[in-house]
């Protein structure tokens, strides 16, 4: 029946958010030694991109915060049902924020979302109406952000937040916990500002039924991040 299936989405969709919030207190949380660099086209290339001097700014500068998002909820229920949920982020996917000339970090009083896309299937053997749910979609993102910037160091609190989320199939269109916001990712981030590419990348490993990797690149506002591929620095 439609309502019962209703119900499950209901209750997969806040399974979903419990994990989520569960795992932004770090546990299963994996930072990799090595620096990653950016993943993916945020933008067009410049012939001569503009890099950071090293330093944290002597006077109040903006700026950008890129991230790519991936994380797949995977479960097997048992007797055939199955439910399988990919989100990724929709680039170009970027938070603004001020590194004030005392070193501190807030986006406070700056508003900006990214969407979130998702796309995954449910197996229902049981049902003749629906033996096999697609789900594809998005909604947004916005994020708190605060810290400091000292010796040359960038730590970044950020708090994520999903808007109004909604999961919408082809069988039961709309499924939600309802309005508000819902926790995403809350991460705790460090850029060396010496590197080229000041990076952090956050990862929940393969083996259980939730696994993510969150990457974040700092760079100074106004500017498209160049092309370049995702390999550790040596």
């Amino acid at each position: 029946m439609i309502c019962n299936k209703s119900f499950y989405l209901v209750n997969l969709f806040i399974i979903i958010i419990l994990v989520s919030a569960a795992c932004s207190i770090g546990g299963g949380f994996v930072s990799p030694a090595a620096t990653p660099t950016p993943t993916e086209t945020y933008g067009s290339a410049q012939e001569e991109p503009v890099t950071l001097d090293g330093h944290c700014p002597e006077e109040k500068t903006l700026f950008s915060l890129w991230f790519s998002h991936y994380a797949v909820l995977d479960i097997d229920v048992g007797g055939g049902e199955t439910f399988y949920l990919k989100f990724e982020n929709t680039p170009p996917s970027f938070y603004d924020f001020w590194i004030e000339a005392d070193g501190t970090v807030s986006n406070e009083g700056i508003f900006r979302e990214a969407p979130i896309g998702y796309q995954g299937t449910a197996t229902h053997p049981n049902d003749d109406n629906c033996p096999v749910q697609t789900f594809q979609g998005s909604w947004q993102m916005r994020a708190k952000i605060s810290g400091t910037c000292n010796d040359d160091v960038v730590k970044i609190h950020i708090i994520e937040e999903w808007v109004d989320p909604v999961l919408d199939s082809d069988c039961v269109p709309g499924a939600s916990p309802g309005p508000g916001l819902y926790s995403a990712p809350e991460l705790d981030l460090v850029f060396n500002l010496q590197d080229e590419y000041p990076s952090d990348l956050v990862e929940i490993p393969e083996g259980g039924l939730f696994q993510a990797s969150y990457a974040y690149h700092l760079w100074l506002a106004g500017y498209d991040l160049p092309i370049v591929p995702l390999v550790p620095e040596e």
